[in-house]
């Protein structure tokens, strides 16, 4: 089973896909097709699968606008469907996907809009001790309450406004499959585009991460990073523009039920023209997950780190715990359930977010090609700035199938 979970503001789309016995196949001389769990899937010449799959969800929306007065609620019809394809070789490996989210307001609170996610991964087996690894991804989100987690934390900013995400990265592995020891160097980009120009920056990071194994339990490992932040100049305040250095030291110990993660290490903020505070300091998370049994999953995960700014304040020094879990009930019925604290201080600002976002979901399978689910979400976000803060509750019941 393969579980693929895209938790935004924007939409909650949730896709599960399980091999069954073809309901119906169709033989081509050249292609061939056939019904899978959630997806239809279609064999294409050069082990090529195409799959695709729909999604339709109503939800109840109690602040549309994230907005901290005058809060709009209304209905939401989400309209998602999906096509992914991939293709696994000995040498050569790629996969793909892409997603579209039409959101339509019942009361007509705000205008029906789309959201777009997509991605492409290659991997090549070049020799028995090289990998070479790409991937490019964009996502178009009108809202975004998650973001994209950093080692596990959650991020602090929330973005009520449509954001693109343009990226692409390159990936080295060095080392024999199934080695003690194995080095991985990555170089990505990303540009982030807002509806206020002013926020948009671009980021480059290198990074070079050396992995040792002692034993089966045990992997101890190093990463050095540099990111370098551009963004827009503004001319009328202090110049944003920074490299970060992060240094970490890593730890895992696994047992058969247990996984225990640290990084720990120091992260170094500097802005090019001086025009702001430099920040030197520590960077570090620990992690937990307990499986007792096969079918039930706790994790924990919390640490510190430093974000960036939407505003005129330098960055913000985060501190961020999260708990999930995760239980399949029955063969047809599971659920997860996730809470996060994250306080960030807006150095330069004097002002502090303490940001908690609560997530369950519960999904049951009537047959092999439906899947049924409803789940709750709320975010609260108070600043120590204001009097009155963002509060959001989301009731969201949807169904899935072939499309």
């Amino acid at each position: 089973m393969k579980l693929v979970q895209v938790d935004t503001l924007a939409f909650a789309f949730i896709r599960c896909r399980r091999r069954s016995r073809p309901r119906i196949i169709l033989l081509w001389t050249l292609m061939a097709a056939s019904q899978s769990g959630f997806a239809v899937t279609i064999a294409l010449p050069a082990n090529i699968e195409l799959d695709s799959t729909a999604t339709v969800e109503v939800q109840y929306d109690d602040n549309v606008f994230l907005a901290a007065e005058n809060e709009q609620d209304d209905w939401v019809t989400r309209t998602m469907p999906a096509l992914d394809i991939s293709r696994e070789g000995t040498a050569t490996s790629f996969s793909g996907s892409f997603s579209l989210a039409n959101s339509h307001y019942r009361n007509s609170s705000r205008q029906s809009f789309n959201d777009y996610v997509g991605n492409f991964d290659w991997r090549w087996r070049a020799a028995n001790f090289l990998e070479v690894q790409t991937s490019v991804n964009y996502t178009d989100l009108a809202q975004t309450i998650s973001g994209n987690p950093d080692g596990g934390l959650d991020p602090i900013l929330i973005e009520g406004q449509r954001t693109r995400r343009p990226s692409a990265d390159v990936t080295f592995v060095l080392g024999r499959q199934g080695s003690s020891a194995q080095g991985v160097i990555r170089h990505a980009k990303q540009k982030n585009a807002f509806e206020d120009p002013a926020r948009d920056f671009a980021t480059a990071r290198s990074s070079i991460d050396m992995n040792y194994s002692p034993s089966n339990r045990v992997m101890l490992g190093v990463q050095l990073a540099n990111t370098e932040f551009d963004y827009v100049d503004l001319g009328v305040v202090p110049d944003r523009d920074s490299r970060e250095i992060l240094v970490l030291g890593t730890a895992e110990y696994r047992l058969a039920k247990t996984r225990l993660g640290l990084r720990a290490g120091r992260l170094n903020k500097d802005f090019t023209l001086n025009e702001r505070q430099d920040f030197a300091g520590p960077r570090w998370d620990v992690s937990a997950s307990w499986s007792p049994k096969t079918y039930s999953t706790l994790s924990i995960t919390t640490g510190r780190t430093v974000q960036e700014s939407p505003g005129t304040a330098d960055f913000v020094d985060v501190e961020s715990s999260v708990f999930s879990w995760s239980h399949q009930w029955t063969g047809t019925l599971d659920s997860t359930l996730s809470y996060s604290r994250t306080v960030g201080e807006f150095v330069g600002e004097a002002s502090t977010s303490n940001v908690l976002r609560s997530n369950l979901m519960i999904r049951y399978q009537p047959a092999d090609w439906l899947r049924l689910y409803m789940g709750f979400s709320r975010l609260e976000n108070q600043i120590s700035t204001t009097a009155s803060g963002i509060e959001n509750s989301r009731y969201m019941l949807g169904v899935e199938a072939p499309l």
